[in-house]
């Protein structure tokens, strides 16, 4: 909605003193080209309208403001929401990607679609409208959450789900869209149901308000601060919908295609900007993660997760708990860890720098990798075969049993040893997964499972077996370095 010179001098009128931090937008504004009537360019400073003051002023000085003003509330926050609320939601549900998702299956047309998306933003707006009424008659400190951009943007989702289940329950009843397939996917299969959000709910707590509004004060002194560097950061800001600085818009999240047009980052071709992009992304949130480690300590307790060094990826390990490329290199040529200590007595870590990592999250959890599902990178990365292994490994498998591996000259007898010691399993599927009974499976079947002839004969001579550790004890051995055992047979539970 267009602002008038008049509305910008309502609002003015009602709150005089935000009129210097105007004057100040409209003069930071800049100059506009401007083709005039007889073809000829000419510049005109650009228009500054109520809803670039508001997002100025921020949802904490709105809300600040709605509750010193008396007589002139009213007028007031009828300026918020036709200037704010609704703009900003309408901005929000234009890329909302269900509702597009909507429209394309329902074929509809450009301009029905923008007259929809209106109508959702501003019946929006009206309940946001009321949901800070209700705050403001309660005199809740915590109200202006209501005016975030975070809350917006999860009204507007909600707000658009609660659109499709509408639209499709009326096809459903009537039938009389021509282009409604009955047989479709019901779209509200393909949305989250987060009636818990809605605006007259409580969104956030108000620990959580607290904790993104110190995360976004960190943001804007870093951007502020000459000795950091901005682009990492624009990268951060636009990604993401910050709305921080004048490359991106609150809610709205960029790609990296967008993102680079957007900040003009430099390169040959368009792969060359991606991929510069992708590192100042990196570098980025690196940036945020170590401001949240040094200014905010409380939130990096809270938001922290663990990150098993036996499975995490290159770019985790560097990212996520700092580890320098030839760190990663010792740490994954190593793997896999029981303890963290290992990385100690291994001497791919100081003592040191073992602490920095553990403050960071890091843990050392064993992971099992099954040989006929593993992903290729989890067997280079976490069983250490090298590309060309992994990628026939993958072309060959299933395997019956792990002896397949070297019969077929896939891996060496070392390489198994190798790899069975970082973890390797095999996970066989028989008669469609259901798991054979011990206890009465032939003898054929224990072998085709992969047991040694050996052992299965003296698994039939001695049964029936009433427990795993009965089994153990009458055969001697560990059970768990004979996992075929667990995996593919039962003591007459699943019976057939």
């Amino acid at each position: 909605m267009l602002t008038s010179q008049g509305q910008i001098e309502e609002l003015l009128s009602i709150a005089p003193d935000w009129r210097q931090i105007f004057d100040s937008l409209s003069k930071d504004a800049g100059f506009a080209d401007v083709k005039t009537v007889a073809g000829s360019h000419t510049t005109k400073p650009k228009t500054v309208g109520l809803f670039e003051l508001f997002e100025r002023l921020g949802a904490k000085a709105l809300y600040k403001k709605a509750q010193l003003l008396k007589e002139d509330r009213e007028q007031f926050l009828v300026l918020v929401r036709n200037f704010y609320l609704q703009p900003l939601a309408a901005k929000m549900v234009g890329n909302n990607q269900n509702l597009k998702r909507f429209f394309v299956q329902r074929r509809v047309a450009a301009d029905e679609q923008k007259r929809h998306a209106l109508s959702i933003a501003t019946e929006l707006a009206e309940k946001l409208e009321g949901a800070v009424r209700k705050h403001l008659l309660s005199q809740a400190e915590d109200g202006f959450k209501v005016l975030l951009p975070a809350y917006v943007q999860r009204s507007v989702h909600n707000q658009v789900i609660d659109y499709i289940r509408e639209e499709w329950d009326w096809e459903k009843s009537t039938l009389q869209d021509l282009n409604l397939d009955p047989e479709q996917e019901d779209p509200r299969q393909n949305t989250a149901d987060d009636s818990q959000y809605m605006p007259e709910n409580q969104a956030l707590s108000g620990e959580q308000v607290g904790q993104l509004n110190q995360l976004r004060d960190m943001l804007e002194k870093m951007l502020a601060d000459k000795k950091s560097q901005k682009e990492p950061l624009e990268v951060v800001d636009c990604m993401f919908g910050l709305g921080l600085t004048k490359f991106s818009t609150a809610g709205k999240e960029l790609t990296m295609r967008e993102c680079c047009d957007v900040l003009q980052l430099p390169g040959e071709t368009q792969a060359r900007k991606i991929a510069r992009c992708q590192v100042l992304l990196d570098k980025g949130l690196s940036m945020v993660r170590d401001g949240i480690r040094q200014n905010l300590p409380g939130i990096a307790d809270c938001w922290q997760r663990e990150t098993n060094v036996n499975r995490a990826s290159r770019r985790e390990l560097n990212q996520q708990l700092g580890m320098t490329e030839s760190e990663v290199e010792r740490l994954i040529l190593q793997r896999q860890y029981r303890r963290l200590l290992e990385l100690v007595e291994k001497s791919i870590l100081k003592e040191q720098r073992l602490q920095e990592i553990e403050a960071k999250g890091a843990v050392a959890a064993f992971v099992p990798v099954d040989i006929n599902s593993a992903t290729n990178r989890d067997l280079m990365d976490i069983l250490g075969l090298n590309k060309e292994t992994a990628q026939k490994v993958c072309e060959k498998r299933p395997f019956a049993h792990l002896s397949n591996l070297v019969e077929l000259k896939l891996l060496t007898d070392n390489d198994l040893k190798k790899a069975l010691s970082r973890g390797c399993v095999l996970k066989v599927v028989i008669d469609g997964g259901k798991r054979k009974d011990v206890n009465s499976a032939p003898l054929d079947e224990l072998v085709k499972a992969g047991l040694e002839s050996g052992l299965a004969k003296r698994i039939e001579r001695g049964r029936p077996f009433g427990t795993w550790a009965e089994l153990e004890d009458y055969l001697q051995i560990d059970l768990s370095k004979e996992p075929v055992l667990r995996q593919n047979f039962c003591l007459g539970i699943f019976s057939d």
